[in-house]
């Protein structure tokens, strides 16, 4: 009788080279058929046995990929991120097939922490308002991309992701995508003389543009200083690539994120002070006092800008100055796409008119007073405020449960990272409620969330700070558990 081994072997080396084969007769077949997009079909079945083997390392390979991720054209006018969406898709289904296998281990608690319960509230709305929305079918898409965000990124952490090393493995591969991706973008903005009018070109095929890219980079700074400080390995390296960080993001040339690192510094102070509760309700007073105060009387009509001193800017400096004199046209057109937002949401105030259907309803609604020169729109972008959005996509509940949602989430974040003892899991939920926060103002004037290269971040990030603030039956901190 041949030794098991040995025919283990055979069979392992008979499926290689019937891999191989197939690998063959499909790219080839490809080529004479000018179907390029069945050469996919090697890598997908590839990775599928990659996953069942080792389900961590293809998760954290996704996050390595993520930088590199780029916008192809489809046929029929459909469009897709390359790689990371097809990935991420595939990542629900390991996801579903992972919460099939552990449904009786799997932590209640976690699932019925109060952030789950306002995710479940958060699609469940979405979901309503799709059943009233005025373009169903592309009400019905936006959702179901919703959950290729949420599954992978909310629910399975929860599940596969229980140790803080795991974390640390998972945004050191991130961090080597980012620092690549720099690396090429230095190379070819050099070229350029680093100018601010080259910001946007030089970032390109990986970035849609120059704030993508930033947007990027702020959001991985929280989690570089969380692997620098939580250990004093490499220090000196990790430090170096602080600067790195912070010098790219001053080169992007986008003024959100160059603020945002500020604003990154003041609200790590605010959750080590437990001051969240306090700058929550001021920013609450604060945001019903200003739209008071504009849509009194019209007062928002007498800041209109004069339409021939809206202009793009060629340079920083003057961009800036332009900003303040409201003589920036992507400010003046954020305002021309908010006061529209406005009267959609007092005209459909409970349901809204569906999801992802501002682009289509919003010309009806806007005020000539603030037209710009890009007011016709070519990128068909959406209102660059994520909230006046959701209002006048879901309605003001659906604006509510999103509020509900991220107030809770810096809650709960500052209150674990006042009770956690253990520097390196105090580190990571700093880092995580940080980024989170960072989102969160950077969504006042973009609609990003939706964006291969910030949902998985934003997600991720609400799932540990749900780790890290649910308690155990014994323990006061928990869960993250070292064993395996």
């Amino acid at each position: 009788m041949p030794n098991e081994r040995s025919l283990s072997g055979v069979i392992d080396t008979r499926a290689f080279w019937a891999f191989v084969i197939m690998t063959i007769v499909i790219i080839n077949a490809s080529l004479l058929l000018d179907k390029v997009y069945l050469a996919v079909i090697p890598v997908g079945l590839l990775v599928g046995l990659f996953a069942i083997h080792n389900v961590k390392l293809l998760y954290y390979l996704f996050f390595f990929l993520l930088p590199f991720s780029v916008e192809v054209e489809l046929p029929g006018g459909f469009g897709t991120n390359l790689p990371s969406e097809p990935f991420m898709i595939f990542l629900m289904g390991i996801c579903l097939l992972l919460i099939i296998k552990n449904l009786n281990t799997i932590p209640k608690k976690l699932f019925l922490h109060p952030i789950s319960l306002l995710v479940y509230a958060h699609i469940g709305w979405m979901l309503f308002t799709v059943v009233f929305s005025t373009h169903p079918f592309i009400s019905l898409k936006f959702f179901l991309a919703k959950l290729w965000y949420i599954f992978p990124f909310y629910i399975m952490p929860l599940i596969l992701l229980r140790k803080e090393s795991d974390y640390r493995k998972l945004f050191s591969f991130l961090g080597a995508g980012v620092f690549i991706a720099i690396a090429y973008i230095w190379i070819r903005h050099a070229q350029e003389g680093f100018s601010f009018a080259s910001s946007n070109t030089v970032v390109r095929p990986i970035f849609r543009n120059h704030v993508d890219y930033a947007i990027m980079l702020l959001l991985f700074l929280p989690f570089m200083c969380y692997m620098t400080w939580s250990n004093r390995k490499h220090r000196l390296l990790k430090y170096v690539g602080i600067i790195i960080l912070l010098a790219a993001i001053y080169l992007t040339y986008t003024r959100a994120a160059q603020l945002s690192v500020v604003i990154a510094i003041l609200a790590l102070i605010m959750l080590r002070m437990q001051l969240s509760k306090y700058a929550i309700g001021l920013a609450i007073i604060g945001g019903i006092i200003l739209v008071t105060f504009l849509c009194t009387d019209n007062r928002y009509l007498d800041f209109a800008p004069d339409f021939e001193k809206t202009i793009v800017h060629k340079k920083f400096d003057n961009l800036v100055e332009a900003t303040t004199k409201m003589q920036d046209i992507s400010t003046v057109e954020r305002f021309y796409r908010w006061i529209a937002g406005f009267y959609m949401i007092a005209e459909k105030p409970l349901v809204g008119y569906g999801p992802s259907t501002f682009y289509s309803e919003y010309q009806s609604h806007t005020v000539t007073s603030y037209k710009t020169y890009v007011s016709h729109n070519p990128e068909k972008s959406g209102m660059h405020n994520y909230y006046l959005m959701t209002a006048a996509e879901q309605g003001i509940p659906g604006l509510l449960i999103l509020l509900a949602m991220i107030f809770s989430v810096i809650i709960y974040g500052e209150w674990g990272i006042a009770r956690i003892v253990d520097q390196k899991r105090k580190w990571l939920l700093s880092a995580a409620t940080v980024a989170f926060i960072l989102t969160n103002v950077v969504l006042l004037i973009n609609d990003l969330l939706e964006a291969d290269k910030v949902g998985p971040l934003y997600f991720l990030n609400m799932a540990i700070i749900v780790l890290l603030t649910t308690k155990s039956a014994d323990k006061e901190d928990l869960p993250l558990s070292e064993s395996p």
